[in-house]
């Protein structure tokens, strides 16, 4: 993925693209420069052709890979949502294309853009074979950093280490919701200034995520008060208790992995990477682990789950289950 850019940047590209993944704002962001290292100004109407769904026929998307670019070098097809790649999908459809992509002429750049995708399918491979496929995952929090911190620089900003931190622990990690929240911030402090953790409190749409991690803090530190007040706050909000307990069971799991990990001599950078965490959370899950030994997280994991299962055969109401989940822990 790094070096797709450089290559477009150098006018290479492949005959055809597969992207597909979770993170959807890098997806934009890639086909955009490929659409501007195709298309010139002034050369995209006449020169690009774009099929959504079931409008996304084999036989519409052969023709317009045929028909020759007006002025420019190439014409670029996308391909949106086609369910060409999924079992159930169109594959009959995707079929088709398969053996048109060993013979897709010099002139045309195709693209398809999907939100699911089998790779023990047909046409995948064939993609793969004549072309580039490239999925966008969720991004590490290394690497959302880093990419915070160039987004500031670039409007004139700066962020410490720990105030990045706290941004990160404050907000939903999907990019399209980072950048929406750096550009309230942007909007806020105006030109050239430094971001405080004040102004992401001040700003800052605070994310599930982050509200359930101070819950389970409140729950490790033994405040049944404090971790009862933001579950009715979240429900206040119209959070679903299934979700608010889904979290819970993922923070449960990710203290006892911490702790496990720690007992097996790993540092904290280490049990970071392992867990695809920051070393902050690390630093905070070491700290709650010591709530209780190892058999009580264990517990604590198997009561969430069996809480889930009672929710889902009816034993149990929602609301009242996950309440009473965080009294027993809390207290």
């Amino acid at each position: 993925m790094k070096t797709l850019k450089k290559n477009w940047k150098n006018h290479e590209f492949s005959r055809c693209y597969l992207f597909f993944g979770e993170e959807t704002y890098l997806i934009r962001e890639y086909e955009a420069a490929l659409r501007k290292a195709i298309l010139p100004d002034g050369a995209e109407m006449m020169n690009e052709d774009s099929f959504e769904e079931k409008r996304a026929t084999a036989a519409a998307i052969m023709d317009a890979a045929e028909t020759l670019p007006f002025l420019n070098d190439k014409r670029l097809v996308i391909v949106r949502n086609s369910a060409f790649f999924q079992k159930g999908g169109r594959k009959e459809e995707g079929e088709k294309l398969k053996a048109f992509l060993s013979n897709l002429p010099e002139t045309v750049c195709l693209l398809f853009i999907e939100e699911k995708v089998e790779k023990n399918n047909a046409l995948y491979k064939a993609v793969v074979k004549n072309g580039q496929a490239v999925e966008f995952k969720k991004q590490a929090e290394k690497d959302l950093g880093t990419w915070i911190k160039q987004r500031c620089k670039a409007n004139g900003m700066q962020m410490s280490d720990g105030v990045l931190n706290l941004f990160l622990q404050t907000v939903d990690h999907d990019m399209e919701n980072l950048d929406g929240e750096l550009q309230k911030l942007i909007a806020y402090k105006g030109e050239k200034a430094e971001i405080r953790a004040e102004d992401i409190r001040a700003v800052c749409t605070v994310s599930l995520e982050a509200r359930v991690f101070d819950l389970v803090k409140a729950v490790a530190e033994k405040h049944p008060e404090r971790a009862v007040q933001i579950y009715r706050t979240l429900l206040s909000m119209k959070e679903s208790p299934y979700m608010v307990l889904s979290l819970i069971t993922r923070q449960f799991r990710l203290i006892l992995e911490t702790m496990l990990l720690t007992q097996n001599g790993l540092t904290q950078e280490q049990i970071a990477a392992r867990l695809e965490l920051r070393e902050f959370a690390v630093k905070e899950y070491q700290r709650q682990s010591k709530r209780f030994p190892v058999a009580g997280w264990k517990q604590a994991v198997r009561d969430c789950l069996q809480a889930d299962l009672d929710i889902k055969s009816g034993r149990a109401a929602e609301e009242t289950a996950v309440e009473l989940l965080i009294m027993k822990y809390a207290a």
